[in-house]
């Protein structure tokens, strides 16, 4: 009779355990989805300054810089960890500036606004066969694309990998001195 007891208890406590491991299982497999599961950033370039410090036909000269700043949102548990963000600037294809800004890091459940101002090339874009034209319509057309790349990790396990990108159509007016922007933001999970 003892031992029948004492195999009940054992059994009973098995069973136990086991219940105990399946919804311990079940807790951290909710709290995963839940809480910890990296999420990609959210990107939006939120704006596009430009300076024109000089324009000239005769001889033709340009002094020209660009800005796009880039607000990145964590939404994860996790910090969000990125490598250097390059922006490229160009004119009808051809590349005419690029900057690089540092790499750096997002707290979670944080926003942080990055990107660096270029400096166009203004040789490159003065020997184009397009300058002319463009001059005489009154509006110079730009590219300007910022990319970066990132990761977020929670407790080293979860992990999810990001490429941004926000590109832009820069119109510089160059008689009136303005300018008009339009953005699109785009990010990949790899």
């Amino acid at each position: 009779m003892a031992r029948i007891k004492k195999k009940a208890a054992v059994i009973c406590c098995c069973a136990l355990l086991a219940a105990s491991l399946l919804l311990g299982a079940a807790l951290a497999t909710s709290l995963y989805f839940l809480l910890l599961r990296p999420h990609p950033p959210r990107v939006v370039a939120t704006a596009v300054e430009t300076q024109l410090a000089a324009f000239t036909i005769l001889p033709p000269a340009l002094n020209f810089s660009l800005a796009v700043a880039v607000t990145v949102h964590n939404p994860s548990h996790a910090p969000f960890r990125y490598g250097a963000v390059v922006t490229a600037v160009t004119y009808h294809g051809a590349a005419v500036g690029r900057s690089v800004a540092p790499a750096g890091k997002i707290p979670a459940r944080s926003a942080r606004t990055v990107g660096a101002r270029v400096r166009v090339d203004a040789a490159r874009v003065t020997l184009s066969r397009h300058y002319v034209v463009d001059v005489v319509a009154g509006a110079l057309p730009f590219e300007a694309k910022t990319a970066m790349a990132g990761k977020a990790a929670a407790l080293r396990l979860f992990r999810v990998s990001a490429d941004a990108e926000a590109s832009c159509s820069v119109i510089l007016y160059t008689f009136r001195r303005e300018s008009s922007s339009h953005c699109t933001s785009m990010v990949r999970v790899t």
